[in-house]
């Protein structure tokens, strides 16, 4: 919905296209290494301002969510209790948008005024003690009627409108203060769609209502061909925004092509990252399965229970055998489905049990000790991905490819670049990573996970071409870093406790309740934020709800 879709998506059954990587082929890659001069050349950013159609967008989107998948007779439900009810989003979404609204307009709150108060903050209490928690709104006894909530959503929308309109005969001349307000709203309402999903994806899938037809291919690949990528490692990668400093730039005229970021992507920190290999593809279903069967089995390397490995991400489709509680573990369906809003494919007959599997940072550290290996920091994570698309970028314009896997992909990449007197972070340390293939699965291109690429029967791979890598889209990725402040953080003078509420001390690294970075972007991420790669999100490491999949790592010497 965000990016242009494979179908258009509108508001009545539309049948989509059996979902597939298009990198599955390694043939295909190949046949794209055009005889052409090497070239760097990627496409424009984001303009710094959401466009009217991109606002346009999010609340299509968000509409269809709030007021289709989800009935009216739910909006009272909450499938999660660290969560308020769904109807408080309905109000959440507008409530948040008209505070940053009046700000930037200097101007009164729309009415009723009083939903400012009700709505403007949610909650996201500590998993382990949920007494623990943020400040947050304090919600009425009696919620609106939907209607009224409705209502006031259509006013706040034209106000947004008509900013939008006055910004664009203004030509961007505006102050730097009242635009960032302005985009606050706008990231604030697309991450919140990702919220709301994967609350939705917690109801009982009779109760979803989609309007979008889905067919699954059935599971004709083998499981992923476990491809390695080395990296020799670098005294600083950039990690945060460079120029973005919310006071200095204050009541100024918006700098033309300034890039805003939430604040604590500030200030920009280097990062000294050791020889290391990753993975290039996440953690499947079919993979994360086996290792619930060694745990079944009573390994001993496996030290956490059945019940609490089980991702909530899956159902299952033989309830009786499902655990219900710490006390049943030993049990492990015969079937599970991924929970999505267009079904629930098996991940042993259908194209899920190659979708990267959805599961919280306490899970995805358990199956890497299984494996004697780790979860990337996030420093390597990002030194992973930037370097990769521009290495693949490069590479497909190329006259030929001289990669072996036998030298680090940096190193590589150095070499690609030194015949044209640059180096790699010129590039890398940008914003956004414009070199995301265009066919990443993010921005609704698809409603569900998209499988990695995998190798069919029989097939033959090139040791010494550059492997099929995803780094961007389907589902975020746990990273090993606690959630902290880069060195000289500020908080935001707008929204003071969007991160500092969050950053917990160095001492509860192992507490399921700490939080921890994820980066990359999930298949409901829209694209501003996924292709931003300074952009930093955090959860509880043992919440087991948001998008989020991972992939190994290890040291290399």
């Amino acid at each position: 919905m965000f990016r242009k879709p494979q179908a258009a998506m509108t508001h009545v059954p539309l049948p989509l296209p059996v979902s597939f990587n298009k990198w599955s082929v390694p043939t295909e890659r190949s046949s794209r290494l055009a005889n052409t001069p090497l070239t760097i050349k990627a496409p424009e950013q984001f303009p710094t301002i959401p466009t009217i159609d991109e606002w346009q967008n999010v609340w299509k989107v968000w509409d269809l969510l709030t007021l289709q998948i989800i009935t009216r007779d739910k909006l009272l439900v909450r499938p999660i209790d660290l969560r308020h009810p769904f109807i408080f989003y309905l109000g959440h979404i507008p409530a948040f948008a008209d505070i940053h609204m009046a700000a930037a307009e200097t101007a009164p709150l729309s009415e009723p005024a009083i939903f400012a108060q009700w709505f403007e903050r949610g909650i996201d209490p500590n998993m382990e003690d949920t007494s623990i928690c943020h400040s947050h709104s304090e919600v009425p006894d009696t919620w609106p009627s939907v209607e009224e909530i409705t209502v006031y959503r259509d006013n706040v929308r034209r106000r947004i409108a008509a900013w939008i309109d006055s910004y664009s005969a203004l030509k961007g001349n505006v102050p730097a203060d009242a635009a960032r307000h302005v985009w606050m709203a706008f990231e604030h309402e697309a991450m919140h769609i990702e919220t709301l999903l994967y609350m939705v994806l917690q109801m009982d899938p009779e109760d979803i209502r989609s309007p979008i037809n889905c067919t699954f291919a059935p599971s004709r690949f083998a499981l992923p061909d476990r491809c390695w990528v080395s990296y020799a490692g670098y005294p600083a990668v950039v990690l945060g925004l460079p120029s973005d400093n919310e006071v200095a730039l204050g009541t100024a005229t918006l700098p033309p092509g300034h890039v805003f970021g939430w604040d604590n992507e500030s200030p920009s920190t280097n990062i000294s990252v050791k020889p290391f290999r990753i993975q290039t593809q996440p953690i499947t279903n079919g993979e994360y399965f086996t290792f619930l069967k060694a745990a079944q089995s009573g390994n001993t390397k496996i030290k956490r229970s059945i019940y609490d490995l089980v991702p909530r991400s899956w159902i299952a489709l033989e309830r009786d055998q499902h655990p219900t509680s710490a006390a049943n573990t030993a049990l492990l369906a015969t079937n599970y489905g991924v929970r999505t809003v267009v079904g629930t494919p098996s991940i042993f007959n259908t194209e899920a049990a190659l979708w990267p599997v959805i599961v919280s940072q306490v899970q995805a550290t358990a199956y890497a000790s299984w494996k004697g290996k780790r979860l990337p920091t996030e420093s390597e994570w990002t030194h992973a991905a930037r370097t990769y698309h521009l290495a693949y970028a490069l590479s497909i314009t190329a006259s030929e490819s001289n990669y072996s896997s036998a030298v680090p992909l940096d190193m590589y990449l150095d070499e690609l670049l030194s015949a044209q007197n640059t180096t790699a972070s010129v590039h890398t340390c940008q914003p956004y990573d414009l070199f995301v293939p265009s066919d990443a699965n993010v921005g609704f291109a698809h409603w569900h996970p998209v499988p990695v690429p995998a190798l069919q029967p029989n097939a033959i791979t090139d040791a010494d071409s550059l492997p099929d890598a995803t780094f961007i889209g389907s589902t975020w990725e746990w990273t090993s870093t606690q959630f902290y402040p880069f060195d000289g953080f500020q908080p935001s003078v707008m929204y003071p406790g969007y991160s500092a509420d969050f950053f917990d001390p160095p001492e509860t690294c192992d507490s399921d309740s700490t939080h921890y970075v994820i980066k990359g972007g999930a298949y409901a991420t829209h694209p501003r934020i996924a292709l931003r790669q300074t952009f930093r999100n955090w959860y509880q490491r043992g919440y087991p709800y948001m998008l989020a999949s991972f992939r190994l790592c290890e040291d290399t010497v």
